[in-house]
C-alpha cells in the first residue's frame, strides 16, 4: 500500500524547549481527501517505538520524534524537536516564526478500509472509512490536505518562564524594535515562505498535479503585494537615498514627501 499524507494542528507544552503536543486527526469527520478516520484506527507504524517527525515528508530530513495517543475522539501526537541538532533547532524556529501560516501533514499507510456514504451538510457523499492506519511520520508543510490546519503555539523554555512572570504583578517594558531589526525579521519570514512555496510546488509536480486554486490565489496576492512594496521602496530610494548620483530639485522632493505623508497618515487623526 502506497504511503499517503494528511494534516494536523500543533500545540506545545511549556515545560521543555521544543516539546510538542498535537492533534493530528479527528475521528468521524470527512476531510478534503474524502476520508473518514474511525476511532481506534490509528497506530504507529513502528509500534511502541513511537513515530518520526520529518520536514515536508522528506525522510532524509528528520527533525524530531514522538508517540501517538488515542483519546477516543482524536489522535494526538506527543513529541519533541531534536534540539541537540542544528536542523532540529532550525525546524523549531521556522515553525515558531511562521505562526498561524504553518500547516501540518502526516504520512501513513492504510491497511484496512471500506467505502460507504457520509452525511455532509445537506447531502450524502461517498467516502472511504479508514479502519486501520499505520502512521510513519508527521511533517511541517506549506499546505496540508485541510487548509484549516495551523500551529496553535510554539514555545521555548525561556518563553515558558516569561509566561510565569506575566502571572505576577511584575510588568516588563520592552524597547521598540529598530527599523533595521524589523526589516531583518520580515526578510527572514519572506525567505521561509518562499522556501515553503517551492517545497509545495515540487511536491505537487512530483505527484503530477498543479497547485490548488487556493494556493494559486495566495501566491498571486503575494506577488501583487511584493510588486507594490517594490514600487514604494523604489520611490523612497529615488528621493531620499544618499547614493543618488543626480541632484533632485526641491520641488520634486517636496511633492513626493507630501504624497508619502498623506498615504501613511491615519485618516482618523
Amino acid at each position: 500500500m502506497a504511503k499517503q499524507f494528511k494534516e494536523f494542528k500543533l500545540s506545545t507544552t511549556d515545560e521543555v524547549e521544543g516539546k510538542v503536543e498535537a492533534v493530528f486527526s479527528v475521528f468521524n469527520e470527512v476531510d478534503s481527501d474524502g476520508d473518514v478516520v474511525l476511532p481506534n484506527s490509528i497506530k504507529s507504524g513502528y509500534g511502541e517505538k513511537g513515530v518520526a517527525m520529518v520536514w515536508a515528508h522528506d525522510w532524509k530530513d528528520v527533525v524530531g520524534r514522538g508517540e501517538i495517543v488515542d483519546d477516543g475522539n482524536k489522535a494526538i501526537f506527543k513529541g519533541q524537536f531534536i534540539m541537540d541538532t542544528e536542523r532540529g533547532r532550525d525546524a523549531f524556529n521556522t515553525v515558531k516564526a511562521m505562526g498561524d501560516l504553518q500547516q501540518w501533514s502526516f504520512g501513513y499507510e492504510v491497511d484496512d478500509f471500506e467505502v460507504g456514504m457520509f452525511q455532509k451538510d445537506t447531502q450524502e457523499i461517498e467516502v472511504r472509512y479508514l479502519k486501520n492506519v499505520k502512521v510513519w511520520e508527521v511533517s511541517p508543510v506549506l499546505v496540508g490536505a485541510n487548509q484549516n490546519t495551523s500551529t496553535l503555539s510554539v514555545k521555548s523554555d525561556e518563553e515558558a518562564r516569561d509566561d510565569c512572570v506575566k502571572d505576577t504583578d511584575i510588568k516588563e517594558i520592552k524597547e521598540p524594535k529598530r527599523f533595521n531589526e524589523e526589516v531583518d525579521d520580515l526578510l527572514i519570514k519572506l525567505s521561509t515562505v518562499l522556501k515553503r512555496a517551492k517545497e509545495l510546488t515540487a511536491l505537487r509536480l512530483k505527484k503530477e498535479k498543479l497547485l490548488s486554486d487556493n494556493s494559486t490565489e495566495v501566491l498571486e496576492e503575494l506577488q501583487d503585494t511584493l510588486q507594490e512594496v517594490f514600487q514604494d521602496v523604489d520611490t523612497l530610494l529615488s528621493i531620499a537615498s544618499p547614493k543618488l548620483e543626480e541632484e533632485v530639485d526641491d520641488t520634486t522632493i517636496l511633492l513626493e514627501t507630501e504624497r508619502i505623508l498623506l498615504e501613511t497618515m491615519d485618516p482618523e487623526v
